[in-house]
This record gives structure tokens, sequence and C-alpha cells, in this order.
């Protein structure tokens, strides 16, 4: 039988983390930048319990068309939910919150957390202090788009997405050295390269998002239907894309589904990351570029915000700005397989490199345990 500590001895206890998330795991941001860290923290003596405001079963509900009334009943369920998050906050050594405990109203449920819990993370990924030039939402009359600053300020860490959101968050926040870069990544494990034999028939050009940025796809129609005339064997499919007219192009409008998310992506000849360059734009971290990248997939991509930290032009991928330098890109990259191969090795490399789950899980461990740092929190690092 193991020893009991005597009474002079300090038995090491779990850092315990409240996660307080937008969106379930189905939500990207969610998915990436907590859920899959749950495993590895863990491992690492890290009790961490997450609470989007909906769970899976009800949050589709708020993407739909109409149904107002069930949308107002859910806002107001969720809120209850954060009601209860703030009562039991007391029982955390840090409260970690991304982007926002609730999309309306001033930061008062994040200021009643910190007063329980006594530490708070804050975690944002997407320029969300500025309202949206991609798509019109009614709703953001109610939002409150100095929270984030608020938020920062309030904050003994800041985690931000990308260096162009780490300088927004020193802007704002008396002690630089509490922001950290924390790159939205992929386990690079299951992001691989597909061994299974592509389409040989077609040349496939593909995106993945949410319905958000369907509007960045409808800038791109002129440079479609010039690959199109061009190519033959060109096709495009635009993953969780609201659909839109493309005129003779040969687009295939595809539903997003958690469990074909990496087969999706690795069908891709080559994936595309189109942007505006506008405030919203700039505040990306180029997630998509990552997980296309991961999966051996050489992009074209708008050199806007984290995509030009994220590619080296030339060497994993280009950068294009007109449409003309789109389709060119494009045009190029489907009649060079050698090309297309290098991409592929080169992004891949870098996303081993900088951009994976394994090299930035520890980072966020360190965070965690050092914003509690008078706690008696000694397990082992894995690494």
């Amino acid at each position: 039988m193991k020893d009991m500590p005597s009474d002079h001895e300090t038995v090491p206890r779990k850092l315990r983390v409240l996660f307080i998330v937008p969106h379930p795991i189905e939500g990207p941001s969610s998915r990436f930048r907590v859920y899959q860290f749950l495993p590895y923290l863990e491992e690492n003596g890290v009790e961490a319990t997450v609470s989007p405001l909906l769970p899976s079963s009800l949050a589709p509900i708020i993407y739909q068309s109409g149904k107002t009334l069930q949308k107002i009943l859910l806002t107001a369920f969720g809120g209850l939910r954060r009601v209860w998050d703030v009562l039991r906050a007391r029982r955390y050594d840090v409260v970690y919150i991304l982007r926002e405990a609730f999309p309306f109203g001033p930061p008062i449920l994040e200021r009643l957390m910190v007063a329980g819990s006594g530490r708070m993370i804050f975690d944002y990924d997407d320029a969300i202090y500025v309202p949206s030039t991609a798509y019109a939402n009614p709703l953001d009359r109610f939002r409150d788009f100095s929270k984030t600053e608020k938020l920062i300020r309030m904050a003994d860490h800041v985690a931000a997405g990308s260096r162009y959101l780490a300088r927004f968050a020193e802007r704002h926040n008396q002690a630089p050295e509490r922001i950290s870069v924390i790159p939205t990544v992929v386990d690079a494990e299951n992001f691989r390269p597909s061994h299974t034999h592509r389409d040989e028939a077609h040349f496939t050009i593909g995106w993945i998002g949410t319905p958000r940025g369907t509007a960045y796809l409808r800038s791109l129609r002129d440079a479609l239907k010039t690959v199109a005339l061009r190519l033959p064997q060109a096709r495009f499919v635009f993953v969780g894309a609201e659909p839109f007219d493309c005129g003779d192009v040969p687009v295939e409008f595809r539903a997003w589904r958690l469990d074909r998310e990496i087969a999706d992506i690795q069908s891709f000849d080559v994936g595309i990351m189109p942007m505006f360059d506008d405030e919203e734009a700039r505040g990306k971290c180029g997630f998509k570029l990552i997980a296309y990248m991961s999966a051996g997939v050489p992009v074209v991509c708008s050199p806007v915000g984290a995509n030009v930290d994220i590619v080296d032009d030339g060497r994993s991928g280009f950068f294009a700005e007109t449409p003309e330098q789109w389709s060119d890109a494009l045009i190029r990259l489907a009649e060079n397989a050698d090309l297309r191969r290098t991409f592929a090795e080169n992004g891949r490399r870098r996303v081993e490199s900088e951009f994976c789950l394994a090299v930035v899980a520890p980072r966020l461990l360190k965070i965690l345990r050092d914003c509690k740092g008078d706690g008696n929190f000694d397990a082992p690092l894995l690494v």
C-alpha cells in the first residue's frame, strides 16, 4: 500500500479550469481552441470543465431561418446557463473565457465570474471588436463592440489567435508580457495527407468554412469563371458555404459535417482562402490554411492578416489579390503536379514545426499554470 503523505508534505492537486465557450464542439472556435486541448491538459494535471452557451442538441436552431420565438427562448436559456457558471466560478482556480460569455450587452457576467474565481484568461481569435463586413447580422445592434477591450483589461492573461490580435491587445493592456499568441491549430496526427487514390478525372479546388464566409467566395466569381474555361477538369467544392449563383462554373455546395471534415479537406487538390482587406479579415487567424497545409494540400490565399505569417509565398502556396492573380495561381498549380507536391511537403513541415497541437498545447498549459501561480500544481509536463 502506498505510504500516506506526512503532515509536512504538500499533496499536489489538479488545477481546476472552467472554460467558457460560445459554441459546443461543432463550433470551430470552441473545437480547435479548447476541446482538442482537453486530453493533453487532463494528462498534465488540469481538471477542465467546458461550458458552451447552448448544448449541441439546441445550438443549430440559432442558425436556422425563422423560429424567432424559439431563438429568444434559447437565448434566455443560455443566459440562465451563464448564471449557473457565475455561481460555480468560485470552485475553479481559473476561468478561461473564449471570445465572450454572452453575446449581448456589457461584460457583466464575465466580471462576476472573475470575482468568483479570482483569475481569468481571455482568448479571442477574431476581430470581434468590429461589426462584420462579410455578412449582415441584425443582432449586432445589441452587441457591445467595446466588450473585447474591457475583457482584455480585465484579464490576468490574454491568448490572442494571431500577432495582429496580440498587437490590438497591447493597446488595451498595461502589461504586454501577459499577452501570448496562441494560433488556432490542428492535431497533425489527425489532419494528415491522404494515402487514398485521388480523383484523377477532376482537379478539385476546395474551401471549407461557415456560411458567414460566403461573401469572400462570391468575390472570386470572375476568377472561377476563368479557371473553369481554361481547365475543363476543374471543379469547385465549397464545404459549409451558403449556395450562390456561380453561372456555368461547376460548384458543389457541400454541407459541413464533423465526421467528414478531414476527409473533405483531403479531397482537395488546392485549398483557397480569399478575404477582403479590412479590419475584420486582418483579425482572422488563417485556420483554413493550417488545416489545408496539415493535410498536404497546397494553398492560394489573400495576403491579409495571419495569412502572411502562415504561408511562405512561392514555397507552400501563392498569395493572390486580383482576379487575374487568383486564376493564374490556380491554373499554374493545376498544370504542375511537381509544384503541388513541393508546396504540399513544405506546408506540412511548416504546420509540424509551428502550427500543430503538439507544439501549442504545452504553451497553453504553461499559461494556465502561470495564471494561477500560487497553487501547488506540480503534475509532470508531458511533451
